[in-house]
């Protein structure tokens, strides 16, 4: 697959903003979780597919009311204040950070990190900055694990529990079973989003 393409997939803002909005905004992924959860279930595999965006390790997802098209418009229309809104001027600003990146505030007051994109049409990397207002930090397996197995509960028109859980990562994620007790961390987050998304769980 052509890495534009990808990028293309994995954005869920235009270029040249790249936001991942499986990993990153609450709202973006609550609308997947309701497209996935009413599809069918031979399409789950794809679902999967994904669902492999949220990664493995932790991250921060935004939890406010802004679409992901308005965050990008408030950032690049700081960045254009800046002068550092090309591709050139924009590099050179990343630069200028030791880090390697600078953060930047919205209007609704959550911060921003901004960093290099991995192409030339994806050249503004974003995503919320840690323990910024609206947002959570997540981990990537309980979390994935959570939503395959709401998804799969819901395309089947049964209640999610356990062995489903189970069979979700045992078939689909490549994952140990887990216990009662290691499950408490997951159903919170299944229940969590089932709610928000207004699902049956």
């Amino acid at each position: 697959m052509n890495s534009v393409v990808a990028l293309k997939g994995k954005s869920c803002t235009p270029a040249p903003v790249i936001l991942n909005g499986w990993k990153h905004h609450q709202g973006f992924l609550v609308s997947q979780i309701q497209k996935w959860a009413g599809a069918d279930e031979r399409t789950f595999p794809l679902c999967i597919a994904k669902l492999k965006m949220l990664g493995d390790s932790q991250f921060d997802m935004y939890t406010g009311s802004m679409p992901p098209e308005e965050i990008a418009n408030d950032l690049t229309e700081t960045l254009k204040g800046f002068r550092a809104y090309t591709l050139d001027s924009y590099y050179r600003w990343i630069e200028s950070s030791p880090q390697l990146f600078w953060q930047l505030s919205i209007s609704d007051h959550s911060e921003w990190t901004m960093r290099k994109g991995d192409s030339e049409e994806f050249y503004i990397h974003i995503h919320p900055a840690r323990y910024s207002k609206h947002t959570r930090r997540l981990k990537g397996n309980p979390l994935r694990t959570g939503l395959a197995t709401l998804i799969l509960a819901n395309m089947r028109n049964e209640k999610p529990g356990l062995a489903l859980m189970n069979e979700v990562r045992r078939n689909y994620l490549a994952l140990y079973d887990v216990t009662k007790p290691m499950a408490k961390e997951i159903f919170s987050l299944l229940n969590h989003f089932a709610r928000i998304a207004d699902i049956p769980h």
